[in-house]
């Protein structure tokens, strides 16, 4: 693509790189929609120096739990909640604490960057580090993630298909680790699910696995057929989102996966 064809994206953009979740408001960023953005135009070929300073503000973005302050806290008061303070990944917006999904975009993203040669060095290694090792420690028992911990007031959360099919895809230069071998196995085992959102996301996170594992490309099969009859039916899919995210999972396995990072 043209730098003319970014021009719509980059006109939201904020001058530290960021962008809101939202048109071009003046309400603040979203590290959600920023590593989103800078992964498409990573994906869609924008060059490298148009990144620069998206790439280095998702470097330095620190949730909450990057303070000793708040690690204090966790540790001697909040107790309802089960995880380690001391590894975190990526908040949803500033100065908020770390959840699952826009951990996993930004591991994405840096990770994309990383293999293209556009960023390097010993604050990079150290946020890929520290946001998978947060992924790790909000596992649910058995594989899988919900949207942030696993386990709040002693009682063990159930994985969301979503959460897990993002964090899969985050984690897929990890695949030797039991944590997410189980993971695989339990987003594989959802996928006579009824919802094309949660399909999607099934056929986008589990399709970067094929090749390491016999039992992923029947499933991506079986998953593709059944959302391709879902998206059959007019009624079946009410909202722009799933419509996307399926369009998405339905492309042809040799087109470009937003959530696959390559070699």
């Amino acid at each position: 693509m043209t730098k003319e064809e970014f021009e719509p994206l980059l006109a939201c953009q904020r001058p530290n790189g960021l962008w809101p979740a939202v048109g071009s408001g003046t309400d603040g960023v979203s590290v959600w929609a920023s590593a989103i953005a800078v992964n498409t135009m990573m994906v869609l070929g924008a060059a490298p120096e148009t990144n620069a300073a998206s790439l280095d503000s998702l470097i330095h973005c620190r949730p909450l739990e990057a303070s000793w302050v708040f690690r204090l806290k966790f540790r001697l008061f909040d107790r309802q909640v089960r995880f380690d303070p001391t590894k975190y990944g990526w908040a949803w917006v500033p100065d908020t604490v770390s959840w699952v999904v826009p951990t996993s975009m930004a591991l994405i993203a840096l990770e994309r960057a990383k293999r293209q040669g556009l960023i390097r060095g010993s604050e990079l290694r150290k946020r890929l580090r520290l946001g998978v090792e947060m992924l790790l420690d909000r596992v649910c028992p058995g594989g899988g993630w919900n949207a942030g911990n696993a386990v709040v007031y002693g009682v063990p959360l159930s994985p969301h298909i979503d959460a897990t099919a993002i964090a899969l895809a985050a984690l897929r230069f990890h695949h030797n680790l039991p944590i997410v071998r189980d993971s695989l196995t339990w987003i594989l085992n959802r996928i006579d699910c009824p919802s094309a959102y949660s399909l999607a996301w099934v056929i986008l996170s589990a399709a970067p696995y094929k090749d390491l594992r016999s039992d992923v490309s029947p499933a991506l099969d079986m998953a593709r057929d059944r959302l391709a009859a879902l998206v059959d039916d007019p009624g079946a899919i009410q909202d722009t989102s799933t419509i996307a995210l399926a369009a998405l999972a339905l492309e042809p396995e040799t087109s470009n996966n937003p959530l696959e990072v390559r070699m």
